[in-house]
């Protein structure tokens, strides 16, 4: 499968936060990338989370989930936790 054959799981206003979700799936097995909407290179819209069609169903089942705290979107996110606990 070609990656232009994935589909959209969720769109954000900011990269952050699809890097969290991006992030959030990989740790459970779900493959995904962000898809910036770009009209002029460097000036992104918005930023989508694409996943292939197959696990579409079970990348909408995570989101689903408990909600992920914010100590936990910047983990994902960036690699690093909350220092001041």
């Amino acid at each position: 499968m070609n990656d232009a054959d994935w589909v959209n799981v969720q769109t954000f206003p900011d990269r952050f936060s699809a890097e969290a979700l991006v992030g959030l799936l990989a740790g459970e097995g779900v493959p995904a990338y962000i898809a910036p909407d770009e009209p002029i290179p460097g000036l992104a819209w918005s930023f989508s989370v694409l996943v292939p069609p197959p696990l579409l169903h079970r990348a909408h089942w995570i989101l689903k989930q408990e909600p992920v705290s914010e100590s936990e979107l910047t983990y994902l996110a960036t690699g690093m936790g909350d220092e001041s606990k």
